[in-house]
């Protein structure tokens, strides 16, 4: 149970960049601030700009927002970025109480630019507590190569973390995760991405791991479907589907979402995901379920570079079992002091239908350095 604990708080907070949020002040495109076009990772010069204007509470000196601090300046053909995330977490039940201190995240990540491709890739560690699995060694969340095919269009090919839905900074919540989009679910993809002046639409499929034993494989061989309709400039609304199989189940997964302004300061963030799968038995796929799963933030600017939010993440992986049902509210607060630096602290309840009377408190703060 303890194990359980500790594994289930890193999935639900290692994160990798790109604030959807900003999509309300106008940047609805991700490729305004990142050189991948679903956002994420290695940031343009326009994005390391917009992160002293635009989302930090204060700008420092003349070019801080540069890689390293300023130690290093972008070139037209090489940009630099990377990760630096540590943790401090604590949850408890009525069984456990765990406290832990340990880093989530150390890479670095360049971005070569060649006529009309980037080349991509991060170098680093597994990190994590110190029960880890191969912790300490050598790690490439992602590398890929990204044509750009046209002015309006994109093509990706290589180990990246497949689209579906909203990727946010949080976009590994054990939602997320439940789903498969979780820590550590980078594959080897091809994707194409067309943009209008409407919204987007992204198509992926997905051929899984090409370093791991087939016979034990989980990662999904699948196709994913985006279509995301900007609303006046300042909205996003969407609708994803997959359909893929892996060696133990097949499934088709659709979701909606939006980001949202209600007022200048008020902004909206929810998905909300239907899940229909079959899991292999006797070499047929039987055994059908059908699962609902959600993550909804309401998020308040007091002033720029802090943001207080509630949020509530729920699901249930069987509609037929309320035993499998779980719910989460939380709160938190996110500041972004100075450019490409962040804390985080939010607590959340989490509770079963399977053990009613023995919620989960969970609460973590994260330094998070974005280079």
């Amino acid at each position: 149970m303890k194990n359980l604990i500790i594994l289930t708080i890193i999935l639900s907070n290692l994160t990798i960049h790109g604030f959807v949020e900003n999509s309300t002040k106008g940047y609805v495109n991700c490729m305004a601030c990142h050189v991948a076009p679903n956002g994420g990772g290695v940031l343009t010069d326009y994005g390391r700009s917009l992160s002293a204007e635009l989302m930090s509470t204060w700008k420092v000196t003349k070019g801080f927002e540069n890689p390293f601090y300023g130690g290093v300046k972008n070139t037209e053909n090489i940009k630099f970025g990377g990760q630096y995330r540590v943790i401090q977490v604590y949850a408890e039940n009525d069984q456990v109480e765990i406290k832990k201190q340990f880093t989530m995240q150390n890479n670095l990540e360049f971005a070569v630019k060649y006529m009309k491709a980037y080349f991509v890739g991060t170098v680093g560690r597994v990190e994590g507590p110190d029960e880890t699995p191969e912790k300490g060694n050598f790690l490439s969340e992602r590398h890929y190569a990204l044509w750009e095919t046209s002015e309006d269009t994109r093509l990706r090919v290589g180990k990246f973390r497949q689209h579906f839905g909203i990727n946010h900074p949080n976009h590994t919540r054990f939602v997320k995760a439940s789903l498969g989009f979780g820590s550590n679910s980078e594959s080897y993809n091809f994707e194409f991405m067309k943009f209008y002046e409407w919204g987007e639409i992204n198509t992926s499929l997905s051929i899984g791991d090409f370093f791991e034993d087939t016979d034990v494989e989980t990662k999904d061989r699948n196709f994913v479907f985006n279509y995301t309709h900007y609303l006046k400039g300042k909205s996003r609304i969407g609708f994803s589907f997959l359909t893929g199989k892996n060696t133990q189940l097949r499934r088709n997964l659709y979701g909606l979402n939006v980001v949202h302004p209600i007022t200048k300061n008020l902004v909206i963030r929810s998905e909300l995901d239907f899940e229909h799968k079959n899991t292999l038995s006797n070499n047929l796929y039987n055994n059908q379920t059908e699962g609902l799963y959600g993550d909804h933030q309401l998020g308040y600017q007091f002033f720029k570079g802090a943001m207080g939010y509630l949020i509530y993440e729920h699901q249930q992986t069987n509609l037929s079992e309320s035993e499998t049902q779980i719910s989460s509210p939380g709160v938190g607060l996110q500041l972004l002091p100075i450019p490409h630096v962040e804390l985080q602290v939010e607590h959340q309840r989490r509770s079963y239908k399977s053990d009613p009377g023995n919620p989960e408190h969970r609460s973590f703060i994260t330094f998070h350095l974005y280079h």
